[in-house]
């Protein structure tokens, strides 16, 4: 397999600077082998694990350090803590290959002392379906580590070929097959959707509608509605699954 030399690495960084909206990230920081278990970002030594799919990180650890430390962590709330996550992305930008305004927060509680925060990816002010950054702020304010599951690729496909109604018609005959035709649309939403398969994702612009039933379902059934993916451009159903009650209302997450 050939590789580039720096003289060519140097040339596309530069034409991906130009090409702005062409190109969204440089080419990979020097220590950074997508796949390694060990890499180095800025002299600092990093245990990661990968997708291997994306190429994208699931987990990083420091080693012998942390990833970040948040000065005054006592005093903050949780408007602060929130701009936890995007220092976090700023330092580590070129192995997590998404940008701070990528990510929007979801959840950021308070519990003996520390913080669990996490994030989705939004791309274009949609949300990336089963995307999430997270992570925990210790009462020192120390950030050892991060989880995530993100899409440096992801795109808004094309226009929509669908719209709002005849998407809806396709998910109600989904729910006749599944003996659900009763329920009724709870709330919905537009995402982008990755499917995944054979080695590679696929991005589909996806109405999401949440079901769920217009009577109370038995009493022992966790099981109250169901959720249905319908690609803008083909009609397909991408995903259909159960709602369950304890946790409640809709996919993606509100």
């Amino acid at each position: 397999m050939s590789r580039c030399s720096p003289l060519t690495r140097r040339v596309a960084a530069v034409a991906c600077a130009l090409l702005l909206g062409v190109c969204d990230f440089p080419l990979a920081a020097e220590g950074v082998v997508v796949g390694a278990p060990r890499v180095t970002l800025n002299g600092q030594a990093l245990d990661v694990t990968w997708d291997e799919i994306t190429n994208a990180p699931l987990t990083v650890s420091a080693v012998g350090s942390d990833l970040l430390v948040v000065k005054g962590i006592d005093g903050m709330g949780r408007g602060e803590v929130q701009d936890v996550g995007t220092l976090l992305v700023k330092k580590y930008w070129q192995l997590l290959r998404v940008r701070p305004e990528q990510l929007v927060l979801e959840k950021a509680e308070k519990s003996a002392g520390s913080w669990f925060v996490s994030y989705r990816q939004v791309v274009r002010g949609l949300a990336v379906y089963d995307s999430s950054l997270g992570f925990s702020i210790d009462p020192e304010g120390r950030v050892r580590s991060l989880g995530a599951i993100l899409y440096p690729d992801a795109r808004v496909p094309a226009v929509s070929r669908l719209d709002r109604e005849q998407a809806l018609k396709i998910a109600r005959a989904k729910l006749r097959e599944t003996d659900e035709s009763d329920h009724e649309v709870s709330a919905e939403s537009v995402a982008i959707y990755p499917e995944r398969r054979a080695g590679a994702v696929e991005y589909h612009r996806t109405y999401i509608f949440n079901f769920f039933a217009r009577k109370e379902t038995h009493p022992g059934s966790v099981v109250n509605g169901r959720a249905v993916f319908v690609d803008e451009r083909t009609g397909r159903i991408l995903k259909s699954q159960p709602l369950f009650k304890p946790l409640g209302c809709c996919l993606p997450v509100d």
